[in-house]
């Protein structure tokens, strides 16, 4: 009786003992299923990967955090970018795209700025010329410091062609950007007489030496304002090509639709002396700086005179101007080439409409043609 009963517990034991063995594995096993099913799910959003550089980089990440101890899964980087997970869009996915997309449109910036005399968008791309001689009073650009420009005309005769050069004449000018603040630039020039000699012009290559600056301030966005002066100091007595002093103040208009901002309408106005005010309407004279510098054998006074330009500007790269520099009315296009945004080239073309004369609109025997070619850098 005593061994039945040893018997029936040595039984006992074993039975308790297979058991929990059994569950235990049986656990053990549902855990990994577990801990799989969650390493599969969180597969599909990882945003980011634990990389392992001295593991041939592969992908480890932990799901200790799900049931039973720390489980660590590896899965192989290129098994693992050929997973694409495709998700349908609803309607509230694309309300949240169309809100966010407007927002950026409603907070995007355009700024313009000046070189020379040409418009550039958000100190950046440098547009066309938006005025033959009269100064913008935009910013100078941040994106350059150099800029380098030959303004010319030709002469025409009563059976001289349009086009002919004929004897024509042109000046060469540089500035170069010395002081830059937020919203202020210091820009001095060089401007040089004689670029060429031809059959009638007297003057050599490089005389006519003359330097003057600019002083420029940012309103807002879409105006400035600039004072300066070109040809202030001259270096020798040969130059006549105007002691241009000058105060401008420029606004652009038609910005409505931020999404395609074009066309748009820049207006610059101010007042002018030298060949700024070589007209009729002009006053204020005086014997500042040694006079106009218009003439080298006949000192004449300095004048102001009234100065402005209106410009279209369809496009990043062309545009249409009327200016009226107190000489002559003048309407040109400009077109920007520029082969790179590191050197923007520009050039432009007009005719005068009227001389200072009467300002009488010229008919086509009468009629000139202007250009300036302009580089930066």
């Amino acid at each position: 009786m005593k061994i039945f009963k040893d018997n029936l517990r040595l039984l006992k034991l074993f039975i308790i003992c297979s058991t929990g063995i059994i569950s235990y594995k049986t656990f053990a096993s549902t855990t990994d299923k577990v801990n799989n099913l969650f390493f599969e799910r969180e597969n599909k959003h990882l945003n980011k990967e634990i990389i392992d550089k001295k593991n041939n980089g592969e992908i480890y990440k932990n799901y200790n955090k799900k049931i039973a101890g720390i489980n660590w899964s590896k899965v192989k980087k290129q098994d693992y970018k050929k997973n694409i997970y495709w998700e349908a869009a609803n309607k509230e996915d694309y309300l949240l795209i169309e809100n966010n997309f407007k927002k950026i449109i409603k907070d995007e910036v355009y700024q313009f700025n000046s070189l020379n005399r040409s418009i550039v968008f958000n100190n950046n791309n440098v547009g066309p010329d938006i005025s033959w001689l009269v100064p913008p009073g935009l910013s100078w650009s941040k994106s350059h410091k150099f800029d380098a420009s030959v303004r010319g005309h030709n002469r025409r005769n009563e059976n001289d062609h349009f086009f002919g050069w004929n004897n024509g004449d042109a000046v060469g000018q540089f500035y170069y950007k010395f002081l830059n603040r937020k919203n202020s630039n210091l820009v001095l020039n060089l401007g040089m007489r004689s670029v060429y000699q031809g059959k009638t012009n007297q003057s050599n290559i490089g005389e006519g030496l003359s330097s003057g600056f600019r002083w420029d301030y940012q309103l807002s966005n879409d105006s400035g304002i600039a004072f300066g002066a070109e040809q202030l100091i001259h270096f020798d007595g040969l130059t006549d090509t105007g002691r241009d002093i000058y105060f401008s103040a420029s606004k652009v208009f038609g910005i409505e639709d931020k999404q395609n901002p074009f066309p748009l309408f820049v207006v610059t106005g101010g007042v002018g002396t030298g060949k700024l005010a070589e007209g009729a309407i002009k006053g204020l004279c005086s014997d500042l700086f040694g006079g106009a510098g218009r003439n080298i054998s006949v000192k004449e006074r300095l004048c102001w005179a009234p100065i402005f330009s209106i410009a279209m500007v369809p496009n990043q790269k062309f545009s249409t101007f009327l200016e009226y520099n107190s000489h002559s009315f003048i309407l040109g296009s400009s077109l920007s080439l520029s082969p790179s945004k590191k050197l923007p080239m520009r050039g432009t073309f007009a005719i005068k409409l009227a001389d200072e004369d009467n300002y009488k609109i010229n008919n086509f025997s009468e009629m000139t043609w202007i250009f300036r070619a302009s580089l930066g850098f």
